[in-house]
């Protein structure tokens, strides 16, 4: 059994308490009496959950999923008050930064994971969240959480059915919270099966990566028994899909598929000619239909503009990256502090790719499945309306790949 040098747990423990200092200042620092972005949201499908539902049991609008409800449930049945519900995210700030440490350390050493985490702890995305009721604290968290649990997991050479378990129950508490990873999880299996019959040497470690993808999924159950129930379909991860496409192919002047409110929709002068006719009728159908409507007309619209559709796409990777361009507005201070702290990160992961393609022998088997779950998130991210805080979640993950690719330390050490 290794043993941790003693240099490496102080520089763990100053690490995780530095940054749950940080997010408690921060979090005092930016408290205010109102409610901003999703909070209203997420505090009233909790509010739901300590009255016996979850979604309106006539007409279930199941735009999140329970995760995060969940934890604020517990908190507003002991009392809370709103600061301390939001004060609950410098622990998964904290410990998403030592997780990440924690992750990277065996394949580069403790100077590039500390490297890591520091991107993870200070990210502005994050900082900027991190404060109110969203789900970007704990989302960052779970992604941090699984890459060591399942790293650990996966790289001994006998199986570690701990982490194993570990990693699994992370990836399923990360859909819950996130239900795109739910889509991740049934991508990621015919890959890995494929992967499993192909490639013989690495067969028992891509079982293992298999197996924890069909213990996520198999936790998941429940939700998709609800949602079926709750609106007749099969596979339902939530019920705002086919909005989100109405947007990203809607090509009328001036738009580039950003995503706009239903409130947007009626007020906003640019909008008004094109949208407020159709769609506060459609928003105003039950669940099921209004589903339906709007995939139909996203299925239309590709129809009858795909090259304004794929320009939309084309904008999608800007917004994912540095939350522009969007539509009617124009580039903020905001996006360029984005473009100087994400562009260096874009470029580095291209350049670990090209390093993990030439070496793609060396490259450790629980790096690729990382790897491959990066690129189904990331590319069905880019087909819906996006923001940075989407992605930025991602970065612990996206950090182990650069870091594993990029350092000159090509042995494993142990965790």
């Amino acid at each position: 059994m290794s043993v941790v040098p003693a240099s490496t747990k102080r520089l763990e423990l100053l690490l995780f308490g530095g940054t749950l200092l940080l997010y408690i200042a921060v979090t005092l620092v930016a408290n205010r009496p109102d409610l901003i972005w999703d909070e209203g949201r997420y505090l009233a499908f909790a509010r739901n959950l300590t009255q016996g539902f979850y979604a309106d049991p006539k007409n279930a609008d199941i735009i999140n999923g329970p995760g995060y409800p969940l934890l604020l449930a517990v908190l507003l049945m002991v009392k809370a008050p709103l600061i301390g519900l939001r004060m609950v995210n410098a622990l998964f700030m904290a410990l998403a930064a030592w997780f990440s440490f924690r992750a990277v350390k065996p394949y580069a050493g403790p100077r590039w994971a500390l490297g890591v985490a520091l991107i993870t702890a200070l990210h502005p995305n994050l900082a900027r969240t991190a404060p109110y009721l969203m789900t970007e604290a704990l989302a960052v968290c779970c992604i941090a959480g699984f890459a060591w649990s399942f790293s650990a997991a996966l790289r001994p050479e006998k199986a570690n059915w701990l982490m194993m378990i570990g990693a699994a129950v992370v990836f399923a508490s990360l859909t819950m919270t996130r239900v795109f990873f739910g889509n991740v999880i049934m991508a990621s299996v015919p890959f890995l099966v494929l992967s499993a019959l192909l490639v013989k040497r690495e067969r028992g470690r891509i079982l293992r990566a298999l197996t924890v993808m069909l213990v996520s999924f198999g936790l998941c159950v429940p939700w998709l028994a609800y949602t079926k129930d709750k609106t007749g379909e099969n596979l339902c991860w939530s019920t705002v899909g086919g909005e989100l496409l109405y947007w990203m192919t809607s090509t009328h002047e001036g738009e580039n598929g950003h995503w706009f409110s239903v409130e947007d929709a009626q007020t906003k002068p640019e909008l008004v000619a094109h949208h407020r006719e159709l769609y506060l009728p459609y928003y105003e159908l039950p669940v099921k239909e209004r589903e339906e409507r709007f995939k139909q007309l996203a299925a239309e619209q590709l129809k009858a503009n795909p090259a304004g559709v794929f320009k939309n796409w084309i904008c999608n990777w800007g917004r994912l990256i540095i939350g522009h361009p969007r539509s009617f507005e124009r580039m903020d201070v905001t996006a360029i502090v984005l473009l100087v702290i994400n562009g260096p990160i874009v470029l580095a992961l291209l350049w670990a790719s090209v390093v993990a393609l030439r070496r793609w022998r060396e490259v450790p088997p629980e790096i690729w499945v990382i790897g491959l779950l990066s690129f189904i998130y990331i590319g069905g991210s880019s087909v819906a309306p996006g923001l940075p805080r989407y992605t930025v979640v991602l970065w612990p993950w996206i950090g182990l790949g650069i870091a594993t690719m990029l350092s000159k330390k090509p042995e494993m050490t142990p965790a």
